[in-house]
């Protein structure tokens, strides 16, 4: 059984034994356990991503030091199939975006296939096709471009009023880019930005604006990851009720409701008085219709 399907368990035996859970006992417990599921598949990038930079450093770097390289990228195998088995037990609720699976009448395509060796031999060379030009991204729609710059226009304003602040300009710069929607180049600023300054005022705007980036991109999963990023690393932060906010409408893109409701409600419960816990009232009764 994964940590999760034993996490649950034990839920259910604790709770069965006390005879008097709340329904708030069993949504707190919930709350926890998808946290930490969360939490593993943040892990889980993370690795893969460590893991892939190897691979490349073995295809492409020098001989020098790789057998200790080729060690390491055992090691992240391994703990990638570790996570992926603590993430795959059936118990595990869902917390991202689901595979999107063939619709029904769709033939599904047929394997490609490789040309005997014969074939090869014989067969004329042929000239490779240029390349086609990179398609521009779909336009996003009036009214969303013009929140995004709303929004980017109050984080300058914000920023240049914070006189006291040493990175202000560094994070200045960044928002520059944002202006542009040059994610990016942005992202990877941004994220390095809150890692070297990670006591900054500005730490969790950096983590909320690299969410953001993956928003605008249409990848929900990352996004969610790193909004929950911003909640628990900085939940007196500025931009935590924000995240929220996002997350839990992103929850709702992806048809992940209960993941929407515990969002919505911890940003009502913790953050009462913000902006954003009005339309999070509104959302959850939405919600419950």
């Amino acid at each position: 059984m994964s940590r999760h399907g034993a996490a649950a368990g034990g839920l259910l035996l604790l709770l069965g034994g006390a005879g008097c859970a709340t329904r708030a006992d069993v949504v707190q417990q919930d709350r926890q356990l998808r946290q930490m599921i969360l939490e593993d598949r943040r892990q889980l990038q993370q690795v893969e991503r460590e893991l892939e930079r190897l691979r490349r450093a073995l295809e492409e770097g020098p001989r020098r030091g790789a057998a200790g390289s080729s060690d390491k990228v055992a090691e992240l195998e391994r703990r990638v199939t570790e996570l992926e088995g603590r993430l795959g037990g059936p118990e595990a609720p869902a917390a991202g975006a689901q595979a999107a699976a063939p619709e029904p009448g769709t033939p599904e395509a047929a394997p490609e296939q490789q040309p005997t060796r014969e074939a090869k031999e014989t067969a004329p060379p042929t000239r490779p096709a240029p390349p086609s030009p990179p398609s521009a991204a779909p336009a996003p729609p009036p009214e969303e471009a013009d929140e995004w710059q709303r929004e980017v226009a109050r984080e300058q304003a914000a920023v240049g009023a914070m006189g006291n602040v040493a990175e202000r300009q560094e994070f200045a710069g960044i928002l520059d880019g944002l202006a542009r929607k040059d994610c990016t180049r942005a992202v990877p600023q941004l994220n390095s930005f809150a890692a070297n300054h990670k006591d900054s005022p500005l730490a969790d705007d950096a983590l909320y604006w690299a969410a953001r980036c993956y928003q605008l991109r249409g990848d929900a999963k990352q996004a969610i990851s790193k909004f929950y990023d911003v909640v628990t690393r900085y939940p007196k932060g500025d931009k935590t009720p924000a995240a929220l906010w996002a997350q839990g409408n992103l929850f709702v893109q992806i048809g992940d409701t209960p993941d929407a409701r515990l969002a919505l409600s911890e940003l009502v419960r913790k953050y009462p008085a913000s902006e954003e816990a009005a339309k999070a009232r509104q959302k959850l009764s939405e919600l419950e219709r």
